[in-house]
């Protein structure tokens, strides 16, 4: 009778997979960005961490082992079973000029999960599997502040939470064009305090606590375009388009209102509830968006791009209530060079990438923030290829940010180190013998 077995290499990937999916929901980095009190939180990368070295390109990227998972239309170009998770470290540091600080926060969380499947080697057809994070709130914010014939007053603003997306999509084309959709739900929490104590050395006054915490979530639906020109011999063109409609998430809201003390043995105690409205229903809406690009590709060694993303956040609502959010562009380059992919040299089969991104962020307080981030990286295959079948490479990200220059009240520098693990398996092997 015969019989399968997965390979070594596969259970090492599963269960290795299964800690990081676990970690996704219990990870409370240390991240402290006051820019992630608005809408759903920060953003995080919405790319894999190969293209995030090369800046972020990945409307017209597509690779018969990597899934590209910004443009579902990619998922056509899959010839091997393709597994790729990731890892992020994150540190900030947050300048204040009024009066002049500076903060610093680090964090380290899973990526992304996702499993790319060729559903057909003779004809452009792939799926993909996958769960992903979109967006973190993580800041805890003091204020001081004196009002004109009272006392000075401190608020502490808190905030924990985000946005996750668990989804499957599928690409389908022929020689020149691919499509694809991805489709799934998108779910998380917000969790808002606002502390209010009043600063006095004679009258002991009790500290107001204003929090509210929400559950959300729906279905969404992105799709996207890829089409292939053949320049030359050795050279070929791509072109990209993806996006997504605005999605309307259920949510159910919980507020209150109420007078704390801080007791040292049992921490904050209650002592009157001012308001309290449970389980309210409402909706959040997330806005639509797009982006476009192109990527001239040689031969297997090297590969050169740019595009042009577009996220409509003024359309954003919190139970019908628009936040400090406005229509963003963001526009990327980069490129990919290989040596010599089939030298006997290991540094020459390296894939070495570079790029850069810019424009405006989705948040506007008084001023508009400008956003810039340059990156580089590489593709580290483990094994030669000739041996086996298996492909596996550890792709890094190495990115540097700017948010906000000093015609901004706060000021932030991101420095992100990305670790992925991209293994292309055999995943069942019939023995020889019986």
């Amino acid at each position: 009778m015969r019989f399968v077995r997965p390979t070594a290499n596969s259970l090492f990937f599963i269960f290795l997979s299964a800690f990081l999916l676990l970690g996704v929901h219990e990870s409370r980095g240390q991240e402290n960005s006051p820019y992630s009190r608005y809408g759903l939180g920060d953003p995080v990368p919405q790319q894999n961490i190969l293209n995030r070295a090369m800046g972020g390109i990945s409307s017209a990227y597509a690779d018969y082992s990597t899934v590209n998972f910004t443009n579902p239309a990619s998922y056509a170009e899959l010839k091997i079973t393709s597994f790729d998770i990731g890892l992020d470290y994150n540190s900030r540091t947050l300048r204040a000029l009024n009066p002049p600080r500076k903060f610093a926060s680090s964090y380290l969380i899973p990526s992304y999960f996702q499993l790319g499947l060729p559903l057909s080697k003779s004809k452009n057809w792939g799926m993909n599997l996958g769960l992903r994070p979109i967006s973190r709130i993580n800041y805890d914010v003091l204020v001081s502040k004196r009002l004109p014939g009272i006392d000075s007053v401190r608020y502490n603003y808190q905030g924990n939470g985000g946005t996750y997306q668990a989804f499957t999509g599928v690409g389908y084309g022929n020689k020149h064009f691919n499509a694809g959709v991805n489709v799934g739900y998108m779910f998380g929490n917000k969790e808002y305090s606002t502390r209010l104590s009043f600063v006095n050395d004679t009258i002991n006054y009790k500290t107001t606590n204003s929090a509210d915490t929400t559950r959300f979530g729906g279905l969404f639906f992105n799709a996207g375009i890829q089409y292939k020109i053949k320049l030359n011999e050795k050279t070929i063109l791509r072109l990209g388009f993806h996006g997504n409609l605005s999605t309307s998430m259920k949510a159910t809201r919980n507020i209150s209102r109420e007078t704390i003390a801080y007791n040292p043995n049992a921490g904050v105690v209650v002592i009157d509830s001012i308001y309290s409205s449970q389980d309210q229903k409402g909706t959040i809406v997330h806005p639509s968006s797009w982006g476009a690009g192109f990527m001239f590709e040689g031969e297997n060694m090297w590969m050169f791009g740019g595009e042009i993303g577009v996220a409509n956040w003024a359309d954003y609502r919190y139970f019908g209530t628009a936040d400090k959010m406005v229509n963003n562009w963001t526009g990327r380059i980069g490129g990919q060079f290989v040596p010599d992919f089939k030298s006997s040299n290991y540094w020459q089969r390296v894939a070495y990438r570079f790029g850069a991104s810019f424009g405006p962020d989705n948040v506007q307080l008084n001023k508009p923030i400008p956003q810039y981030m340059f990156s580089f990286g590489t593709g580290l295959p483990v094994r030669r290829n000739v041996y086996t079948n298996q492909y596996t490479t550890i792709n890094t990200a190495f990115e540097l940010g700017f948010r906000g220059n000093k015609s901004n009240d706060i000021r932030e520098n991101i420095f992100r180190f990305s670790l992925g693990l991209n293994l292309s398996d055999i995943w069942f092997n019939k023995p020889k013998y019986q």
